[in-house]
């Protein structure tokens, strides 16, 4: 009886490391900035080992704001939340309220930079990896 339960417990246990291996990480993320014309600010996401769809939601209380994802390669450093070519973004909406949703490749951090701003506004930002 005692073997039969010792091996139930390790077979679950088994199972739900591997389970637990090929699942990505749960992304969600919610943050407030305020941003002002000539400024960017930027969330940095960690690498995930499989591929990911990223889903970015924004408000920005007094106006328009460019949000874009960028490959953390693409857009480095404090220059890059500013002069990071847009085209290079996997994904952008710019608006006062907006989403969108962008793929992300396997084992890639990420910066999500929020900038453009006509005047000082507050903006609120939503990141979620669920499906």
């Amino acid at each position: 009886m005692f073997a039969r339960l010792v091996s139930a417990m390790i077979l679950v246990a088994g199972c739900m490391s591997v389970v637990g291996c090929t699942r990505a990480a749960k992304l969600e993320v919610t943050r407030s900035y305020d941003v002002s014309p000539g400024e960017a600010q930027a969330i940095e996401l960690d690498p995930q080992p499989k591929p990911q769809k990223i889903t970015v939601d924004f408000k920005s209380a007094d106006g328009d704001v460019l949000v874009l994802l960028f490959k953390e390669a693409d857009a480095k450093g404090e220059d890059g939340l500013l002069s990071s070519d847009p085209k290079k973004a996997l994904g952008q909406k710019k608006g006062k309220a907006d989403s969108f949703t962008a793929d992300v490749p396997e084992n890639t951090a990420t910066r999500i930079v929020v900038r453009e701003a006509q005047k000082k506004t507050k903006v609120e930002l939503k990141v979620t990896n669920k499906k």
